[in-house]
């Protein structure tokens, strides 16, 4: 069963950050879009799953977070569900703080 994660930011992933990130990340790794970059695959360079990135949709009231989410700050305008293998590697891990940090959100997990 894979753990569900949820960036949220006020800056969207484009297929250029996921690129850039996904580099750095997982230099011998690679990066997989499906559904017109609606969704994006990350594998090692041992085609094991890293992470899936689904495309970051808006949030009209951010206090609905706090239903689904493990402390949900209390303002962001996307909301972009990550899922990582429940025994991650540690570029499972890595790969969304990455994320996270290109475009100064937050990781929070899934209740």
């Amino acid at each position: 069963m894979a753990r569900e994660l949820v960036l949220l930011s006020d800056i969207p992933l484009t297929p250029q950050i996921l690129a850039d990130v996904g580099n750095a990340v997982l230099p011998d790794g690679t990066g997989i879009s499906y559904r017109n970059g609606e969704i994006t695959q990350f594998i090692d360079a041992e085609n094991r799953p890293v992470a899936t990135v689904f495309d970051s949709v808006p949030v009209h009231v951010a206090t609905e977070a706090e239903a689904v989410l493990k402390d949900a700050p209390p303002a962001f305008a996307l909301w972009t569900e990550i899922t990582v293998p429940f025994a991650p590697s540690p570029a499972s891990t890595a790969l969304p703080t990455a994320l996270a940090e290109a475009v100064g959100g937050t990781i929070r997990e899934k209740k």
